[in-house]
């Protein structure tokens, strides 16, 4: 796995100073984000979606709408979206040593608000002590999923 370490500044004061490094985990050589960054104390992954695409291969419509994401999957039903969301989120979590019960605030993205009953049903089963904060939105997505998730999280590095 590559790891990217980053030092930052040296105005922070004396103790925040130990716990200042930045580490970087690569998603994947060919594909310039981070699965999650960790800035001391702090977890902060990328937002994920249900699958994973390839963007020379989505087709659009003259207004930019998404009219086929080159992956079979446009019919997964939103249950299973949400679910394989947060099986990435958790691997994410997890290069960075940390777990969902870490959490502390999530940012999440329908593309339908109507989901929104199913998708709080599901998410309260992976946060089931100490919920995190979380703001929800609807947005119109890169490709055709219908949902995406990031988080951060909180997980001191000294004892």
């Amino acid at each position: 796995m590559i790891m990217c370490e980053k030092v930052l500044p040296k105005s922070l004061p004396g103790d925040l100073m130990s716990a200042a490094k930045k580490q970087a985990f690569p998603a994947h050589p060919e594909v310039p984000i981070s699965r999650a960054v960790r800035a001391g104390d702090f977890v902060f992954t990328s937002a994920y979606g249900p699958w994973v695409f390839d963007p020379t291969k989505v087709a659009h419509a003259g207004d930019g709408t998404v009219l086929d994401d080159g992956t079979p999957n446009q019919d997964m039903p939103i249950a299973e979206q949400i679910h394989k969301t947060f099986a990435f989120i958790k691997e994410a979590l997890a290069v960075a040593g940390c777990t969902l019960d870490d959490v502390v605030s999530t940012e999440c993205w329908l593309t339908d608000p109507r989901d929104f009953v199913v998708f709080n049903a599901i998410y309260k089963t992976y946060f089931t002590k100490d919920p995190p904060v979380r703001s929800i939105f609807p947005m119109r997505f890169m490709f055709n999923c219908k949902v995406e998730v990031k988080v951060i999280a909180y997980k001191p590095l000294a004892g």
